[in-house]
């Protein structure tokens, strides 16, 4: 195992035992920021890939990737 993947797999294991203490109230409604933040990360990494595209194109690329994440997932 390198040390990146022991570091990742360190903050990985702490923001599920972050999650696992929170209120099941507080957990619902972290949903939705971290879908929001997920969206802002795929945002970023396509105006990187492609710095030439309008912001109405960067959220095109952005839902056909969540299309495709759907698809993957059966929905």
């Amino acid at each position: 195992m390198t040390a990146r993947s022991a570091t990742t797999d360190a903050l990985f294991l702490e923001e599920v035992a972050r999650a696992r203490a929170m209120e099941p109230a507080s957990r619902l409604l972290a949903g939705p920021r971290l879908f929001e933040r997920a969206c802002r990360v795929m945002a970023d990494g396509v105006r990187h890939r492609h710095p030439e595209l309008s912001d109405d194109q960067v959220l095109a690329h952005v839902s056909e990737q969540l299309a495709r994440v759907r698809a993957l997932d059966g929905r």
